[in-house]
């Protein structure tokens, strides 16, 4: 068996046909008849293909692993209601809300102090038992307040008292206005001492010229600093004794615990 070309459609067909079945086929065709035996002009149905498909999955998948990467706990909390949905527009909150305070603009707030108290004084030192006056201003019908009055007391007037060593507080405050304070600090009494010599506890002693009147303290184991205001008329010595040098009047004074004693001295 061999190949023969059709000199016709040109086609190699083999010589157990007859004719061409090329031809033949093509002669068929056209004739609207279907071929007995199908050949070049039938071809088999093809397979259908799953590439598009799958290319389509994988783009689906792709898609929504981004989209969970990136907006995933967005979108949690937007099912859970914790925060308000992506892309609607929520009212705002807080002082900036529309219409809130309109046409309140540059009304005063009741609530503010409208004047404000001051006093004289921000700070006193006293003695026990000592007092001094404070003066307040600034507002009408102020009040004064001892914040221990077992330390200092106030009067309704400003007036404190020093009661006993510590500190104290005194506010002086009236209604709608802003209140002013003043620190108190109690410091102890001096002791009481006495300047007294050989005639008594006298602050007034006669002694004549040549004569010697010893003074002393009572009150103190310190050191005295003896002094003299005129040393024409009379002189004192470190031990507290005061001579009569000539007629005259002057005076003994003694410095010791902080505090000076004095005594007239008259040289007869």
């Amino acid at each position: 068996m061999s190949l023969i070309k059709c000199n016709k459609c040109g086609e190699m067909f083999s010589d157990s046909y007859k004719e061409c079945p090329f031809c033949l086929e093509d002669e068929e065709f056209n004739g609207g008849r279907k071929p007995r035996n199908p050949g070049r002009r039938v071809q088999k149905p093809k397979a259908p293909s799953i590439l598009g498909p799958a290319m389509l999955v994988v783009v689906l998948l792709l898609a929504g692993y981004l989209v969970y990467t990136f907006l995933g706990t967005d979108i949690a909390k937007w099912f859970d209601g914790d925060e308000d949905k992506p892309g609607i527009d929520q009212p705002v909150q807080g002082d900036d809300q529309p219409g809130k305070d309109e046409g309140n603009e540059g009304e005063d707030d009741p609530t503010q102090p409208t004047a404000t108290v001051t006093l004289d004084k921000s700070n006193l030192v006293l003695e026990a038992g000592k007092s001094e006056q404070l003066t307040a201003a600034g507002a009408e019908g102020i009040t004064f307040h001892s914040s221990d009055e077992a330390v200092a007391t106030v009067d309704a007037a400003g007036k404190v008292t020093a009661v006993s060593v510590g500190s104290a507080t005194i506010t002086a405050s009236a209604e709608g206005a802003t209140s002013a304070a003043c620190v108190v600090t109690v410091n102890p009494a001096p002791k009481k001492l006495v300047l007294q010599s050989i005639y008594g506890t006298k602050n007034d002693i006669s002694i004549k010229v040549g004569g010697v009147a010893p003074m002393m303290v009572d009150g103190t184991d310190s050191t005295i600093q003896w002094s003299m205001e005129n040393s024409s008329i009379a002189s004192v010595d470190s031990k507290g004794n005061v001579k009569g040098l000539r007629n005259g009047k002057t005076k003994v004074i003694a410095t010791v615990d902080g505090q000076t004693l004095t005594c007239i001295i008259r040289v007869n």
